[in-house]
């Protein structure tokens, strides 16, 4: 069991990356072989628009150090997406990202899109936002896990939205940290 966790935030040790970390420790428990793609560190471009995802089927003609990692989105067994929330919509990190999994979008027959992802993968989701409501923005929330997750035929398994309401950051609130370990543990199959 290998599961790929993609880290948009531009914050190690903000609320984002806690919670990924706490869902990681989760999977790891159960037996899961764990990597963590920290996007923000990485030397990566934006999508170039060029359609050679469409020749070569499911292979990003941009070659930079994100290209490993969306290759493991094929091969991993289950995904983690995280995110802060910026100015109302996630991070410009995970937009990038969004944008270079296009090509892991192939073209149906007949028009529409397939996923060059294996299907019956599972995913979860941590999302960081400044308002207390944590419906506020599940509009982008609802974006991110269509486009990195269900999209590509992938099952959400779990969520964690923080919130300012929280009152305090990931780190200091242990109900939330088993939360996270609790869904890393499912993610894991357990």
């Amino acid at each position: 069991m290998h599961i790929l966790a993609i880290n948009a935030s531009p914050r190690k040790k903000g609320n984002t990356s806690t919670l990924i970390q706490a869902m990681l420790e989760g999977a790891a428990s159960s037996g899961a072989e764990t990597t963590e793609a920290y996007l923000h560190s990485l030397d990566m471009k934006g999508c170039m628009g060029c359609l050679s995802c469409r020749q070569t089927i499911g292979i990003c003609a941009q070659k930079d150090e994100l290209s490993p990692f969306l290759e493991t989105v094929k091969t991993c067994d289950a995904l983690i997406f995280g995110c802060p929330i910026y100015m109302y919509r996630v991070s410009g990190q995970m937009k990038l990202y969004v944008d270079r999994s296009y090509s892991l979008y192939t073209p149906a027959e007949g028009g529409g899109y397939n996923s060059a992802v294996p299907a019956g993968k599972r995913f979860a989701l941590v999302v960081s936002q400044g308002a207390t409501d944590p419906d506020q923005y599940h509009r982008s929330i609802r974006w991110l896990s269509g486009m990195a997750g269900t999209g590509h035929g992938m099952q959400e398994v779990g969520r964690i939205i923080h919130t300012s309401s929280n009152a305090r950051p990931a780190a200091q609130n242990d109900a939330l940290l088993e939360e996270a370990r609790t869904i890393g543990r499912r993610l894991s199959g357990e």
